[in-house]
């Protein structure tokens, strides 16, 4: 359809606005008016004093679909095909320039003949002649819908996560903050929130792969997604944790009855790679009437979720005030462990380990402990899952073990005697899997001078059996410089005698949970002479740990266990205090080497 008016006055609309004061366009320039009307981008339209549509250019029938005619028609044509939604704004927009205002800007939806939503920046202003009198209204819309869905892709971008497609940190953190608002207004309503950490999705990344680790993820993120309400949010921290913001629950029971019944969605197996794959997780919830933000409720959702972990994972459990005050302890043991090396706090003491055939002395093990200036001596089991946990072993187990051999390199320059005692000295998890271990053992052999057969290493099972191929070739190396080798806690790991076998082991340790007991407990006393019959099959030194009792020791002795520690014989001592246990044990007997090699 013409694009024109068909009055006489037909040049003179076709001229796109030309200023008032200036003269009216000639033929030849008129017709340039409206070759220039017919390509312009934009959606010009213009609304006389009346109300009527006296021009509108091609460009609207472009934009829309809709023919000329259409606009021409009705004056509030355009109010019919914009979006719902926008329809206020709209009205809001031409209210601003009926009541006098000359340029008012904005951008709304419109709905195309074929069903699509275009996006218009709209400007409309007011045309007066030279003497002030209205000429009515110019409408302006420039097509800026790419521009809108590209802004639309970079917020998504910015506010998800690419993976899943969940919303991300920002938008999770932004959620609560909303969430905990309509907490505080309404009495009945309560804002809660779940941490969601998966349990040893670690292995399934690193065993088969970063795409199957992917799409693990993508699964469970849809999984926890198709369990929740609308009004809730599912977001995804990053790696395998993923936050569930329940809003508005009437209550804690209902918050984790919900948090529950979302969880178990993950438990059927999931179809990876051609496996099936089973999923749990770690859940920490908060549960929050308003107080607080949505930094402290995530802390605290994490806080409760390392809660979980802690004790095996797999569960969930609800944030209390004595976790944080825990964690917060947690935190200063580490800014403390940091200076702990370089002012001395750590020392070693020394526990006997003594032969069941002729009572003995063939070995210590060096025991570290910290003399806190604070809180006084604290012990392994407090601090060494700390220093793991920031990387700080690795200082603080080169220390332990320098101090170790240069000790017993000390006793035995004193001592003929000690020629064949052996120092046994705890390797971590974290040290095993070090690069430049055995390096780093040889270097401290060379530097204090001990025979590297008088070091025995003692490692636990469950740290073979993490990564066995690489903790073979770690151990066998040790193996080759001389180093001699245990298994710790021997019966309270993934105990894999085909391992044993094959790993280049010398001892073996029965932990002091199975020697409590015996004789009296049956099933502890055959478990101990089970490791016992066995280690001597494997030709493998077997030590008892833990003995305290005259029956312990008969019984070990009598089911042929070669060597024994524990307090029977000495409690832990520190260097000085274990020179005059060897005094006073030698001149009972009950002390000295069990050979004399150099």
């Amino acid at each position: 359809p013409a694009p024109y008016d068909d009055a006489p006055s037909r040049a003179r609309h076709a001229v796109p606005f030309p200023h008032a004061s200036s003269p009216l366009p000639d033929g030849d320039t008129a017709q340039s008016f409206r070759v220039l009307a017919d390509h312009l981008a934009d959606w010009e339209s213009w609304e006389d004093a009346s109300g009527k549509v006296v021009f509108v250019t091609p460009a609207c029938q472009r934009i829309t679909g809709y023919s000329l005619e259409s606009f021409r028609a009705n004056a509030r044509f355009i109010e019919g095909i914009m979006h719902p939604e926008d329809l206020p704004l709209w009205r809001k927009h031409r209210d601003m320039v009926a009541s006098g205002a000359e340029m008012v800007e904005v951008e709304v939806r419109v709905r195309t003949q074929d069903g699509r939503e275009r996006w218009l920046a709209c400007t409309s202003r007011r045309l007066h002649d030279a003497e002030g009198t209205s000429l009515g209204v110019r409408f302006s819309g420039r097509d800026v819908t790419d521009r809108k869905i590209m802004l639309t892709q970079m917020k998504h971008q910015a506010w998800h996560d690419p993976l899943t497609g969940l919303p991300n940190r920002a938008l999770c953190l932004d959620r609560i903050d909303r969430s905990l608002h309509r907490a505080r207004r309404g009495a009945d309503n309560v804002c809660a929130v779940a941490f969601l950490d998966l349990d040893r999705f670690k292995v399934v990344n690193d065993s088969m792969g970063n795409p199957a680790g992917d799409q693990v993820l993508r699964e469970v993120a849809r999984r926890l997604a198709e369990n929740t309400r609308t009004i809730d949010t599912v977001s995804r921290l990053g790696s395998d944790e993923f936050i569930l913001l329940l809003d508005e629950v009437r209550s804690e029971e209902e918050a984790l009855i919900t948090v529950r019944r979302i969880c178990a969605s993950l438990e059927p197996p999931l179809e990876v790679a051609g496996r099936q794959i089973r999923i749990s997780a770690s859940v920490g919830v908060v549960i929050n009437r308003g107080g607080g933000n949505a930094d402290e409720m995530l802390r605290n959702a994490n806080i409760a979720m390392h809660h979980v972990k802690e004790h095996g994972g797999d569960g969930m459990a609800v944030f209390q005030p004595s976790m944080l005050e825990q964690a917060m302890n947690l935190m200063q043991l580490e800014i403390d462990l940091h200076r702990a090396l370089d002012n001395n706090e750590f020392f070693l003491v020394y526990q006997p380990i003594m032969s069941l055939h002729d009572r003995k002395l063939t070995g210590f093990e060096a025991l570290v402990r910290w003399n806190h200036p604070d809180r006084g001596i604290v012990g392994p089991s407090e601090f060494i899952p700390v220093s793991e946990s920031t990387g700080q072993i690795h200082q603080v187990g080169r220390w332990v073990l320098a101090e170790a051999c240069r000790a017993l390199a000390a006793w035995r320059k004193l001592q003929p005697s000690m020629r064949g005692v052996v120092m046994h000295v705890n390797l971590s998890a974290r040290q095993l899997s070090q690069p430049g271990l055995v390096e780093q053992v040889a270097a401290v052999l060379r530097e204090t001078g001990l025979p590297a057969r008088c070091l025995k290493l003692e490692v636990t099972e469950t740290m073979l059996m993490e990564n066995p191929d690489y903790a073979n070739l770690v151990l066998r190396r040790l193996k080759e410089i001389g180093v001699r080798l245990c298994i710790d806690d021997f019966g309270t790991g993934h105990s894999s005698l085909y391992y044993l076998k094959n790993f280049p082991i010398d001892t073996i340790k029965i932990d002091r949970s199975f020697v409590r007991d015996v004789p009296g407990d049956e099933g502890d006393a055959t478990i101990v002479s089970t490791i016992v019959t066995m280690g001597r099959n494997l030709s493998l030194n077997v030590v008892a740990e833990g003995v305290e009792t005259d029956d312990q020791l008969d019984f070990l002795r009598a089911h042929g266990c070669r060597e024994v520690q524990g307090y029977y014989y000495s409690k832990p001592l520190p260097a000085d205090g274990f020179a005059d246990w060897m005094r006073a044990a030698l001149s009972a007997g009950t002390a000295g080497s069990a050979s004399s090699r150099k």
